[in-house]
């Protein structure tokens, strides 16, 4: 019994040693490489049927279901390069009297999620409580906290919306990450976004 102990001793000092030890992949990547980037679209929509586009001046700001509106550097350097960049995959830029084809919409959305977890006391299953005698130690409660905040870009088609009805969303992507929200490298984010959509152009 003895030497079975030491050897179970023995080995979970190995194991944490070796997870101390173990280099955390999470740490050892570059703000680039945290960054995703996730598109879909209606695969039923041909792109090269619309002419126009319609882009709002501001970047929507929506916090735990509360919006807003904002102007900031950044959000102009947002809209600019998706501007530009639907410029020159064929579609003219009109204002929403004009009646666009496309609706085109930017948005930063931060979802904070709050949580409670129970902590059990692992002693009450080692000394086989059952609720009839010997010690109980009852559970204490944690509270977590997550936040994240990351772009979301949609696409909406008004050539062929119903009144009455909210138009059908034909494309969207998010951008999530570290650095995302730098003026000086939103400009690769928004092309790497189009990089993954090459069929949305005339």
């Amino acid at each position: 019994m003895k030497v079975k102990f030491q050897a179970l001793i023995l080995g979970v000092t190995v194991a944490m040693i070796a997870t101390a030890c173990a280099p955390d992949p999470l740490n050892d990547l570059t703000v680039e490489e945290t960054q995703v980037f996730i598109t879909n679209y209606e695969p039923t929509t041909n792109f090269a049927n619309y002419q126009t586009f319609s882009l709002a001046d501001t970047v929507y700001v929506i916090q735990n279901q509360q919006t807003g509106v904002s102007t900031s550097t950044q959000d102009y350097v947002a809209l600019d390069r998706i501007t530009s960049t639907l410029t020159q995959r064929g579609y003219k830029r009109v204002t929403r009297e004009a009646k666009p084809d496309l609706g085109v919409s930017v948005a930063r959305i931060r979802e904070t999620q709050t949580g409670l977890v129970a902590n059990y006391n692992p002693w009450n299953s080692y000394w086989g409580y059952t609720g009839g005698g010997g010690f109980f130690y009852p559970p204490t409660y944690s509270y977590y906290q997550t936040s994240e905040t990351y772009w979301y870009l949609e696409m909406v088609d008004l050539k062929n919306a119903t009144n009455g009805l909210q138009p059908k969303v034909v494309w969207n992507a998010q951008i999530r990450g570290n650095g995302i929200f730098d003026s000086a490298s939103l400009t690769n984010l928004i092309d790497n976004v189009f990089k993954q959509s090459m069929y949305l152009r005339k």
